[in-house]
């Protein structure tokens, strides 16, 4: 019985059921309606500008891609409630694990069931302080979730005024430390209510709409927000809809009663549409659990979806190998990229295929290319292509003609730069350097180097060497 009870908590670390039953606030569907994203590319991607290959991509734009995990409990030098493991020691534990990896995400859950029922002192958020800074110090990006309760049988947790109150002093810590968070931060979950932060189990009912007020209230401008499910995402105040996405993390690649929304449910398309255009992740069940996967539905899901980060915590080398370590060994053809509809950047196949892992590892969040180069008359354009699954959410593109900036004629938008987005962009030519540089609007050192071989010179692409 304890096994089969310990089976079923290693299942709902890793899911949240969509259930009426397992959600305190489980209402319709309602998701605000977005243009519809492309499912093709229009044009065709010259050779003007060279592409990279898998020999020479980059590996250290951030802000996407694989992720660990790892924890902290405030008010106790331990990472997981009651594991008896030193916070600082999980985190080194679980960077050298994924070291091969080149990890640059790391998912952070802070505990604050230390202070479930009363306010968080100053010395909680010293320490929450000098935490953050080590993520600085190492260059790592956070994805970061608030949670209180973690054990099914547990008797304490807090109320949504209590939540609201947490909120209000985390609001205050963050303005306080804005750059530190800007510059650690990428995006924040919602966590907060029931187990693990899930949406569900928790000991006391929640009002759900309040907790996504105070979660909207408490977090920086344009600081992306993820939710659990469409039922959540739906009652997100609608003025502030665009800074929402969700997490899907029961990613298995087939119906389930655990998944966030079924592929043949009638919102399915409004719900995953609605990502295209925010910041959204995912993860599949620990694999202990033992949960079949499905890889060619696995990644329809994170296309979908839109993932920026996908989890290496689970599913891949914890207590053996697992479903994301034999895709290093099961590889796609270009034909089975094209009748699924996934994109892809045909420069990364070697022989017309490519890794599973490698695919997803690629094409998670933004992957950029600049092509077709033009220049004539006085005029010299090119193309933005993302072959990745998500927009660069929150950076801005700027263009340099011979070291100044210039302004393109047309506007730029990471709305049109969706998945399969395409966006050209023209500007007056008289010679000089053509750099492109995207920056992330809260944090400048953050740039996106382009999947071309062309210099990448302190955050600028050099498209054009003069």
């Amino acid at each position: 019985m304890k096994k089969w009870k310990r089976l079923l908590s290693v299942l709902l670390i890793a899911a949240s059921a969509t259930t009426c039953i397992s959600f305190s606030a489980c209402k319709k569907i309602d998701i605000k309606e977005y243009p519809p994203a492309p499912t093709a590319f229009k044009y065709q991607v010259d050779g003007s500008i060279a592409l990279s290959t898998v020999a020479t991509a980059p590996t250290e734009n951030a802000s996407r891609g694989y992720r660990g995990e790892t924890y902290i409990t405030l008010g106790r030098n331990e990472a997981y409630p009651d594991s008896n493991e030193p916070y600082m020691q999980k985190l080194e534990s679980e960077l050298k694990r994924l070291e091969p990896d080149n990890i640059k995400l790391m998912q952070v859950y802070v505990y604050l069931i230390e202070y479930y029922n009363t306010t968080i002192p100053d010395s909680a958020f010293e320490q929450l302080k000098e935490y953050l800074q080590v993520f600085e110090q190492k260059g790592l990006k956070i994805l970061l979730r608030f949670a209180y309760e973690t054990d099914e049988g547990q008797k304490a947790g807090p109320k949504t005024s209590d939540i609201e109150r947490h909120c209000a002093q985390l609001k205050e810590f963050f303005n306080d430390n804005l750059n530190l968070f800007n510059k650690t931060v990428y995006a924040l979950q919602m966590g907060l209510i029931g187990l693990w932060g899930e949406g569900h189990g928790s000991v006391h009912r929640h009002n759900v709409g309040r907790v996504i007020k105070a979660v909207a209230d408490m977090t920086p401008q344009d600081t992306p927000v993820m939710v659990r499910t469409p039922q959540m995402l739906s009652q997100v105040p609608k003025d502030i809809d665009d800074r929402f996405g969700m997490h899907e993390d029961y990613v298995i690649g087939y119906n389930d009663p655990w998944v966030a929304i079924a592929t043949d449910d009638k919102n399915y398309y409004a719900v995953t549409n609605k990502c295209k255009y925010a910041v959204t992740d995912g993860e599949m069940p620990w694999g202990r659990a033992g949960v079949p996967i499905d890889t060619i539905g696995s990644l329809k899901t994170a296309a979908d979806f839109a993932m920026t980060s996908f989890s290496l915590a689970h599913n891949y080398i914890e207590e053996g190998e697992h479903s994301l370590k034999a895709w290093q060994r099961e590889f796609l053809t270009e034909q089975n990229l094209k009748d699924n509809n996934l994109p892809y950047n045909p420069s990364l196949l070697t022989d017309g295929k490519i890794s599973a892992f490698d695919y997803l590892k690629y094409h998670l969040g933004y992957q950029l290319v600049a092509s077709n180069l033009e220049i004539k008359d006085g005029k010299a354009s090119f193309m933005i292509t993302n072959y990745g699954f998500a927009c660069p959410y929150g950076y801005d593109m700027k263009i340099f003609v011979g070291g100044k900036q210039v302004e393109p004629q047309e506007g730029y938008s990471w709305n049109n730069l969706t998945q399969f987005g395409q966006s050209v962009f023209s500007f007056p030519y008289g010679g000089g350097d053509i750099e492109v540089a995207f920056v992330n609007r809260r944090d400048s050192a953050d740039t996106i180097e382009f999947f071309n071989d062309v210099p990448y010179e302190s955050g600028r692409n050099v498209i054009l060497r003069a």
